[in-house]
C-alpha cells in the first residue's frame, strides 16, 4: 500500500472546492465535467507529477501502462477488491450521492486498519 499517495488522495477530497463537490459522482471517471475521486486525482498536479494521467481516448485513469481499475491498483498499491471498496460507487450506500468526504473517510479508515 502507498500511503503517501492515499494521505494525498484525502488531502485532495478534502479540499475540493464547491464547484468540483457539487460534480463530485463516483458513477464516472470522466474529468473536467462530472468526475469521481479518481476522475479528480488525474487532474491534481501531485498525481499528476507521480504518473496518474487521464486517458481521453480510453476515458480511464493511466498509469504505467495500465487503465481503469489496473491504474488505481497499482498507483495506489492496492489489490484489484481494495481499489474497488475504496472507490467504486457499488460499495457505497448512497451510491451517486456520495460525496468526496465519504470517500476520504474510507480511505482514513483503510489506512489506519
Amino acid at each position: 500500500m502507498h500511503k503517501e499517495r492515499l494521505q494525498q488522495m484525502v488531502t485532495m477530497l478534502r479540499g475540493l472546492p464547491e464547484e468540483k463537490r457539487e460534480n463530485f459522482d463516483l458513477t464516472d471517471w470522466s474529468c473536467g465535467t462530472t468526475a469521481c475521486a479518481v476522475g479528480w486525482a488525474c487532474l491534481d498536479p501531485v498525481f499528476i507529477e507521480q504518473g496518474l494521467t487521464f486517458d481521453k481516448y480510453r476515458i480511464a485513469p493511466e498509469f504505467m501502462g495500465n487503465d481503469g481499475w489496473y491504474a488505481v491498483k497499482a498507483f495506489f498499491d492496492i489489490g484489484f477488491g481494495q481499489a474497488c471498496d475504496l472507490f467504486d460507487i457499488d460499495n457505497y450506500a448512497k451510491g451517486s450521492h456520495t460525496g468526496p468526504d465519504e470517500v476520504a473517510a474510507r480511505i482514513e479508515a483503510f489506512i489506519a486498519a
